[in-house]
């Protein structure tokens, strides 16, 4: 049996096209890591349905908070309905 191990890797504030960002934050089921979890859901495009969520909080070395992003499809979320 093989594992999956996702490439980790910021995604920045998207600064063109049919981003939006959602105020507020709008809670959401995402799929990454190969399971379901509740994430905070930053950005959406609305062309594309791309979600742009905020990963839960890590410290670094030096015990730093770090705030990454992810970008997901719109089959990797389900949102409430009419959230977005």
């Amino acid at each position: 049996m093989s594992s999956f191990e996702e490439v980790s890797r910021d995604y920045p504030e998207p600064k063109h096209g049919a981003w939006r960002r959602l105020e507020p934050p709008v809670q959401v089921r995402a799929y990454f890591g190969n399971q379901w979890h509740d994430a905070m859901a930053v950005n959406i495009n609305d062309d594309t349905r791309e979600l742009r969520i905020e990963l839960p909080v890590v410290r670094d070395e030096r015990g730093v908070p770090v705030i990454t992003h992810k970008v997901l499809s719109a089959a990797l979320y389900r949102a409430p309905a009419g959230a977005l």
